[in-house]
């Protein structure tokens, strides 16, 4: 019966995947007759944008995971000596969704904001099952010990957030702190998404993502338009996002070869895993922007059941990009529970 579920769940979520691929490209092919053949056009960018080489931001280094045989990029400041503080971004994203948190924390720690495995300039293997959640987790796990420290403070979010809560959970010993920022804990996704049709719908393109070149293709289409709308929100938010933090991020995706491999983590999704979850016994901070697009509200407060020491702080109307819409306010956060940390451990 467990093999005749898996068999069904496969075409189920094929089926679904292929109606949903149809449906996007048919917004392209209805695009196509309004502006032309520009929409499969894209400008060239030889060059990084200036933004993406401000030194404020730090500086920029490679580690290789030795038993992973893979090379990460990263950016870094601070003082090496400092605890360490590691930033694990999500999707689309690459280091530079960090860079507020570089330059405010690099005071105290030593920050460090990687290219996970297939993003930015770190190494992107071809094969989908190279981005297996194992793979992940391992990648966090070494890079702690490549960076020579025996604990950090983990930061992360989105899919980084997905895999930290794995990483804490089978690594404990690693982790001083963990700080989440609308990172989905795994027991509570499932949850939230058994429970909320809403949430179904919410994460349509992880089902969509799962469809060879089709994703690529829409992201990659009339000059990476994708990133100004899904940044931005409904809102048009133009102050946090304004268009050269946009560029950066048309940069970094239309390098040849650049899109694959971070999609390739939905791809290698196995929808049929029934892992049993343990609860987080690493002290955990929660920051949640209440407006996210992709991941519904509750599923922070179930997260927090998930976890013997935890906090929960909402940052009211933040979109799913709470730690780059809202800076200030996040950093403000993190000092208080880390502050609050160091002295109740004195």
């Amino acid at each position: 019966m467990g093999l005749v579920s898996k068999i069904i769940g496969a075409v189920v979520l094929q089926v679904i995947s292929t109606c949903l691929s149809v449906m996007v490209l048919g917004s392209i092919l209805l695009k196509w007759f309004k502006v032309g053949n520009a929409i499969f056009s894209s400008k060239p960018r030889p060059t990084p944008p200036t933004i993406l080489e401000d030194p404020k931001w730090g500086s920029h280094g490679y580690i290789t995971l030795k038993k992973q045989a893979i090379k990460i990029h990263y950016v870094e400041k601070g003082d090496r000596g400092n605890p360490l503080m590691l930033c694990l971004h999500g999707f689309p994203e690459f280091w530079f969704s960090w860079r507020y948190q570089l330059a405010e924390f690099s005071s105290k720690y030593w920050v460090v904001a990687v290219d996970m495995r297939g993003y930015g300039d770190s190494d992107k293997p071809s094969q989908c099952s190279a981005y297996e959640i194992e793979h992940l987790v391992e990648d966090i796990k070494q890079m702690v010990l490549e960076l020579g420290k025996e604990k950090c403070i983990l930061m992360a979010h989105d899919w980084g957030g997905a895999i930290a809560w794995r990483v804490v959970n089978s690594h404990p010993d690693l982790f001083e702190h963990h700080i989440s920022f609308n990172g989905p804990h795994p027991g509570a996704y499932m949850e939230h998404a058994k429970s909320s049709f809403k949430q179904m719908c919410m994460s349509w393109y992880m089902i969509f993502f799962r469809t060879p070149w089709v994703p690529e293709f829409w992201i990659s289409n009339n000059d990476f338009e994708f990133f100004g709308p899904v940044f931005r929100g409904e809102k048009n938010n133009t102050e946090a996002f304004p268009n050269e933090v946009i560029d950066a991020y048309k940069y970094n995706y239309s390098k040849k070869g650049a899109l694959t491999p971070p999609i390739n983590y939905y791809r290698s999704i196995d929808f049929n895993r029934n892992d049993k979850i343990s609860r987080t016994t690493v002290p955990t901070l929660i920051i949640w922007g209440t407006d996210d697009m992709a991941l519904g509200k509750p599923m922070a407060a179930y997260a927090l059941k998930w976890c013997e020491s935890a906090q929960l702080k909402y940052i009211e109307g933040a979109s799913h990009w709470v730690q780059q819409e809202e800076p200030d306010k996040v950093n403000s956060l993190v000092w208080e529970y880390l502050n609050d940390a160091a002295i109740a451990a004195k």
